[in-house]
């Protein structure tokens, strides 16, 4: 009885550990539970890392965790809400860049092309990213992105100190403490 309920209790927790979905072929695919966004505040930076729009690799340690404020946004050329935001993280990039803060940039894309006009019709001047797997992007998989646009603000130190800041949220939270 008790190696029953031993068992029992391990296949509850894998179960608890992945998430099943059914493909449209009828096979079973489990993928991993996402992070909860919030839970990440507080937590020291995720790496990740993908292509620039020259097919360089980055990764996201190499802008955060050195000095900087740095902002990890996700979004797409394609999110309407994306296009809405992105004047709002412009203005907060062009008047805090100066003072110790940056972007980086993570697409949702699975297009190149659509992805690069964004970037300059957008007038988006920092470092983009993006593996043009669209949903499947590993690095929004491993922040456990679920919709767009979603924000990590990440602190000189390389904690993250919020998360999807939006509006004039950005900028207010950027003069406290830049000033």
């Amino acid at each position: 009885m008790r190696i029953s309920i031993i068992t029992f209790a391990l296949a509850l927790a894998c179960v608890s550990m992945v998430s099943v979905a059914t493909s449209s072929a009828g096979s079973v695919q489990t993928q991993p539970v996402q992070q909860d966004q919030d839970q990440l505040v507080g937590q020291r930076f995720i790496d990740v890392q993908a292509k620039d729009v020259n097919g360089k690799t980055h990764r996201l340690s190499q802008y955060a965790g050195k000095g900087k404020w740095i902002l990890l946004d996700f979004w797409a050329s394609w999110c309407g809400p994306c296009q809405e935001e992105m004047p709002n993280v412009v203005a907060a990039y062009k008047k805090y860049h100066n003072k110790g803060f940056d972007i980086v940039g993570i697409s949702l894309d699975e297009s190149k092309e659509e992805w690069v006009d964004a970037i300059e019709n957008w007038d988006m001047p920092w470092i983009h990213l993006s593996d043009l797997n669209g949903w499947k992007c590993k690095a929004a998989q491993k922040y456990g992105v679920e919709g767009i646009p979603t924000n990590f603000l990440i602190n000189p130190d390389g904690v993250i100190e919020a998360c999807d800041l939006s509006g004039d949220e950005l900028s207010e939270f950027l003069s406290a403490a830049l000033n």
